[in-house]
Formats: C-alpha cells, structure tokens, sequence
C-alpha cells in the first residue's frame, strides 16, 4: 500500500515507548540499568572538561524517564534504582527532607544541579543503589505511535480504518480491540498468559503504592471470570483496570493535537512532508 497524507490524532495510549532489543516475548520493551544509562549518556555528552556543568545526572534522568525539565524535579519511578534497607522505616522522609533542603533552593533552570542533587539525596538516604540490573524504563509518545503503526501493518489494517479507530476508540470494535492487544504486547505491558504487568503499568502510569497494584489485579481478575476473548480481555483491562483506576497518580491523556503525518503503511516508520521553502 502506498503512502498517503493523513491529519492522525496521535494517541499518547497511556504513556509512549522506548525502542529496545531484549527478550523476545518483550518485543519493544526497554529495559536498561543505571550503568547502561551512565555509559548511554556518556557518548551523548561532551567530554567534562569541555562542559560548562556536568549534566550527567540530568541525562541519566532523562534517558531512564525519571526526571522532569519542565518542573525541574524527579518522579517517584526514581525509586526503582535504589534498594532500600528493610530495617528501615524512615527512608522515604529523610529522602523528602534532603530535597526540600538542598534541592527546592535551587533555581529550576538549569536543572542540571538540581538533578545531581537529587540522586546524591537518593543516594545517601533512600537506599542502595541497583546499578548493574536492567529495569523496565516507560515509553514516550513518538515511540508508541511507531509500535502503533507496527501493529496496523501486522494486523492489516488500511489506513483510512486506522484513522477511524483512533477517532471513535479502541474498545469500540474488534479490529480496534485487536490492534490495542497488539500494542500492549508489542510494548511489554501485557501478556495472554501473564496479563498486565502490574510493575510496569505502575511505572508507565505512575501509579505508585499497593493500592494502585492490588486495585488492577483485583479488576483483571474479575474480568478474567467473564471468559472473554483474548482482544476484549486486553482492551478492557486497559480502560477499565488502568486508566480508571482510582489510585494513579498521573492522568493518562488518551490524545494529543492534530499533526499532519506522511505515514507508509507499507513500511514501520513514519515520513514527514518536506519543508517547502518559498
């Protein structure tokens, strides 16, 4: 099929992903440990002595989806690289208290000296720190919309039906059921055997806190006694376990504006039209 000009509402579907090479029943999953991250940024940073400040931390917290430049602090998914001591019950304030003290002082631009003095907090109060092991990191917008597009080609899906689904959503139709089983797979977050990942969706969502963990397996289960198909059961653990859980703490967007995309569904990867200069 050849390429045509679509106005597509991108769909943010949770989250979006990383693109990734593990196992294979993760497809596109990335998974990385914070020395992957440290060594990942290295080569994308100049040399320290030809650097105005040492960013590192920053990279390290952008790459790994835990820190935000737009307010200049980290989100809870930090915790994930840091084992904290079973003995003790006061981590989490200490952590709060080095923050509040050496952190929020700081100016928010730049944020690369409040990232470093972030993970020294973590670091010195919350806990050990799990460098070596590869943990699940969230996916991000662009990245989800390719596996997106992956998942039309693979299931066939023209794209003028594409373009009908997202408008009208996926739990509306079978072919809109599929395509998101597909996405959930293909993304890591779902299996038919395993269902949700509950750690993931937790990460991805930042829905922290056993709450949130025992509220979507309590759901999935109880749909699971329903006997539904294998593409109903995935698209409503979705919208019924996920997204209207009551304990996340981070709204899911389902959409983001219009763009203009060129995108060949003969192939995976999107084209943009070129810049027509006057």
């Amino acid at each position: 099929m050849g390429s045509s000009t679509w106005y597509i509402l991108l769909p943010l579907l949770l989250c979006s992903l990383v693109n990734s090479g593990t196992a294979a029943l993760e497809h596109r999953a990335s998974l990385k440990s914070f020395d992957g991250l440290r060594a990942e940024c290295s080569q994308y940073l100049p040399a320290s002595g030809n650097a105005p400040e040492d960013c590192s931390d920053r990279c390290v917290g952008l790459v790994g989806y835990f820190w935000n430049d737009t307010i200049g602090r980290s989100s809870n998914s930090i915790a994930r690289f840091y084992q904290p001591d079973p003995c003790d019950q006061d981590y989490i304030n200490r952590t709060l208290t080095c923050m509040c003290d050496t952190v929020l002082p700081l100016p928010r631009r730049p944020s690369c000296q409040r990232a470093t003095q972030t993970l020294q907090c973590y670091r010195d109060q919350f806990g050990q720190l799990i460098n070596q092991v590869p943990l699940y990191v969230p996916y991000k917008k662009l990245q989800g919309f390719l596996t997106l597009g992956q998942c039309v080609q693979m299931l066939q899906i023209p794209g003028e039906r594409f373009v009908q689904i997202m408008d009208e959503g996926y739990d509306k139709s079978a072919d809109g059921q599929c395509l998101m089983r597909c996405f959930l797979i293909r993304a890591g977050l779902y299996s038919d055997c395993g269902g949700p990942d509950i750690k993931r969706f937790s990460l991805q969502c930042e829905g922290y806190g056993p709450e949130y963990e025992q509220s979507v397996a309590n759901c999935y289960a109880e749909l699971k006694k329903q006997q539904l198909d294998s593409c109903t059961l995935a698209t409503r653990m979705l919208y019924e376990c996920v997204q209207a859980n009551e304990y996340s703490t981070n709204a899911i967007t389902i959409a983001i504006p219009f763009v203009t995309v060129d995108f060949d569904f003969s192939g995976f990867w999107p084209t943009f039209p070129p810049i027509m200069v006057p």
